[in-house]
């Protein structure tokens, strides 16, 4: 079937061997691989050569994850909600200095979406995988089930060399350097622009913002590279400030986020930030989905290529303004 026809289709007119068969062809040929036995049967078999299995589940739901139109008129056909879907999992491994080796995608819809959008949202997810730095990953199958609105997973797996990266470290991490390394408050003033923005006057700033919120980009590369360096990583998808605070928190202490990193950082925002009435810094602090990684580094130890220290670990409590990050409830 050709694009332009899925535009006047919708899934419950394909019915479930349409949808895979959709599906599969959105994927683009991440299906298959050196020993992998992928969609068709009951289940997949993702080799695992390194000897150890790393395995995440991340979901979105439509209206509260994602919706298919904002209020600026900025509208997603499928495929940012897929890239987003395959960047968070990918994430996931990358602070676990793991590299992803498969994907499953359940999706739940009404039987009223369009078949484009189920094309494009598989399109996302293949080229998420390619452009982010994870052209191994296999697409190995799914679940597809009839929703009230559209709800979706995916559960990645991953190979681990080595020995994971845990949030908690293996000694005592007192008077250590925080580190990050990604794109603090970007997705955040891509989330403003979306909700508030005018549709068709988007200047430069704020296109390049909405981008890295409909599509992140997850310093892949990043994980494994660091993985034998620092003592304690996690990714960042709550906010700088509550995930610095988890994973100080693990290991019974406080996060002291540098002031002057983040009026550097909050900087080069403030422009856009002055176009909506925000404060860019609240943005950097507060703002979720950049996907970016923090670390603790031993102050012995050089800064890794790409890293920036954000501040330090300490027994004593930060003072700071009430203010959080994202919380799922």
């Amino acid at each position: 079937m050709r694009l332009s026809a899925l535009h006047h289709t919708t899934v419950g007119e394909l019915g479930e061997a349409g949808i895979l068969d959709l599906l599969s062809a959105s994927y683009q040929g991440l299906t298959s691989g050196d020993g992998v036995i992928g969609p068709g049967d009951d289940a997949a078999v993702i080799p695992a050569p390194g000897g150890h299995f790393v395995i995440a589940t991340d979901a979105m739901n439509e209206g509260h994850h994602f919706l298919r139109t904002w209020p600026s008129g900025i509208t997603d056909n499928g495929y940012s909600t897929g890239w987003k879907l395959a960047a968070q999992n990918l994430s996931d491994m990358n602070a676990m200095g793991a590299v992803t080796s498969s994907v499953s995608v359940s999706l739940a819809m009404p039987t009223t979406t369009p078949a484009a959008w189920v094309f494009h949202f598989g399109r996302g997810i293949a080229n998420a995988c390619r452009w982010l730095g994870a052209s191994q990953t296999v697409i190995s199958g799914g679940d597809l089930t009839r929703a009230e609105t559209i709800a979706t997973a995916i559960t990645a797996t991953a190979n681990l060399i080595g020995q994971p990266v845990l949030r908690k470290a293996a000694e005592d991490v007192a008077g250590f350097h925080l580190i990050h390394t990604g794109n603090a408050g970007m997705s955040h003033a891509g989330y403003v622009v979306a909700s508030q923005g005018t549709h068709n006057q988007l200047r430069r700033d704020e296109l390049q913002a909405l981008r890295l919120f409909l599509r992140p980009r997850p310093p892949l590369d990043q994980g494994p590279k660091v993985a034998g360096v620092v003592s304690a990583m996690m990714d960042v998808s709550d906010s700088i400030l509550t995930d610095a605070d988890r994973l100080a928190a693990a290991n019974n202490l406080h996060a002291h986020i540098d002031p002057a990193w983040v009026a550097r950082t909050a900087a080069h925002l403030q422009p856009l930030a002055d176009r909506y009435d925000a404060d860019a810094s609240q943005w950097v602090l507060t703002g979720g989905e950049d996907y970016g990684l923090l670390a603790i580094l031993n102050p012995e130890h050089d800064l890794p290529a790409g890293w920036e220290i954000i501040g330090q670990l300490t027994s004593q409590p930060q003072e700071r303004p009430a203010t959080t990050g994202w919380d799922h409830f």
